[in-house]
């Protein structure tokens, strides 16, 4: 496999995404544009009526206040929000609504990045705190949480990950969550983020939060707020992505990572274990791959491995990956793959070299993981589609691959002589062609 070619895809998909965004847009009613961007979520959902449109101006409903630690004001035009070291602020809109979809724009003011800010949606109109919070942070971190009450804890929906789309520091970003029935929701500009579901609150106030740790005060400038209505209907066919979706058993037993993966509709009944490795590794310069099982080609087939990614030059792109639907010429090179890896900036991506001939196709995910421990990887690759956990947690879904046999390995790309990819308990079981 060739190191260029995933550079070169990476390069068009990360310099044109903001001018197609943005010619995308032009000339659509905000309704339509959150709308197309709505409809990247795994719950279809739309926007009905416009029920807050808050520009922070001088006719704006929001009060100012000033607490002990914690302080909100309509500053120059927007709704400025500080709190001290260790505390967290919130303030709520006027009216209740049940399932909403809200926007706004947020700017970082303070200098640290050790804080976390957002929206809240189903907020309890007695100021207890409780509701849901979609939190961005200034080091490029999300979440999705809830809280419970004044004497109660934040319970984190979807786990603190970090994503590249998120502006850090003293930037901008525009963050719209979407609380419908009990699907929830959160993106960065146009970016969907993190999806989970939950039942605990069924309407309540918007609101704007800010939260800082042990470096410092934050404050954030929020702007153009608007509360939709969300109209929901379901998407039949498409498993929810970025945390909707866990697997309790994916370190397991491949026996009993199967029962679960059918028993969420993941891989069919049916099939059996075609190999078990203990340890693959690959060191060094140079793009390589360690075939595994190569008399057992399959077609439809679920591989799992613990990754171990040591990185030799941060400057290239490196990366480490298992790989399936392996085919090779008379002299064992790889000329078509389906691969599932990281790249040194811990960034996971599937690549789809389906031809010797034609450009690979590829798809990058929005999460950045940390490399400095093994990362577990699990993929289904069933027809057409494949679907890859990482630790567990369904982070790409329904990616369109070609479907053709080949055999299975481990590879690596480094550029620096201390690169190395291990692979340990890999396990590779093919299924019938049943699944989603």
């Amino acid at each position: 496999m060739k190191k260029g070619v995933l550079f070169i895809v990476l390069m068009l998909l990360t310099g044109a995404a903001a001018p197609v965004l943005a010619q995308r847009n032009i000339g659509k009613t905000g309704a339509q544009v959150i709308a197309e961007r709505l409809s990247r979520g795994s719950q279809a959902v739309s926007p009905g009526d416009l029920l807050v449109d808050e520009r922070f101006n001088n006719n704006t409903t929001w009060e100012d206040f000033q607490g002990d630690h914690s302080s909100g004001a309509v500053v120059n035009g927007a709704y400025q929000m500080q709190a001290d070291e260790n505390y967290f602020v919130f303030e709520i809109d006027q009216d209740d609504h049940a399932d909403v979809i809200i926007e706004v724009d947020t700017e970082q003011l303070s200098k640290s990045l050790v804080n976390s800010y957002g929206v809240m949606c189903r907020a309890d109109s007695e100021y207890s705190g409780a509701g849901y919070y979609f939190w961005i942070t200034g080091d490029g971190y999300y979440a999705i949480q809830k809280h419970t009450g004044k004497s109660g804890d934040f319970e984190t929906l979807v786990e603190w990950a970090q994503s590249k789309f998120i502006n850090q520091g003293r930037d901008s970003n525009h963050i719209t969550a979407v609380c419908a029935g009990d699907y929830l929701a959160l993106y960065v500009g146009e970016n969907l983020l993190a999806e989970t579901t939950d039942r605990t609150y069924r309407q309540g106030r918007a609101g704007l939060t800010v939260s800082a740790y042990d470096d410092g005060s934050a404050s954030v400038a929020f702007d153009n707020l608007l509360v939709w209505e969300a109209l929901a209907d379901s998407k039949p066919g498409k498993p929810a992505v970025a945390s909707a979706v866990r697997l309790a058993e994916y370190a397991g037993q491949p026996q009993a990572v199967m029962r679960e993966l059918q028993k969420l509709g993941f891989a069919p009944s049916g099939g059996s274990l075609v190999f078990t490795e203990n340890r693959a590794f690959f060191t060094g310069q140079g793009s390589w791959f360690t075939p595994l099982a190569r008399r057992s080609p399959n077609t439809h087939i679920i591989m799992a491995g613990e990754l171990t990614f040591t990185v030799g030059d941060a400057d290239q792109l490196e990366q480490c990956s298992l790989i399936a639907r392996i085919g090779t010429n008379n002299s064992g090179a790889a000329t078509t793959f389906a691969e599932v890896g990281l790249t040194n900036e811990g960034e996971l991506y599937i690549l789809d070299r389906f031809s010797a001939t034609s450009d690979a196709n590829i798809t990058v995910g929005e999460t950045i993981f940390d490399i400095t421990r093994p990362v577990h990887i699990l993929f289904t690759m069933i027809g057409n589609r494949a679907n890859v956990f990482v630790d567990g947690t369904l982070i790409l879904s329904d990616v369109p691959i070609r479907e053709r046999s080949g055999i299975y390995g481990i590879a690596l790309v480094g550029k620096g002589p201390g690169a190395r990819c291990e692979g340990r308990n890999i396990w590779v079981y093919q299924v019938p062609s049943a699944g989603k």
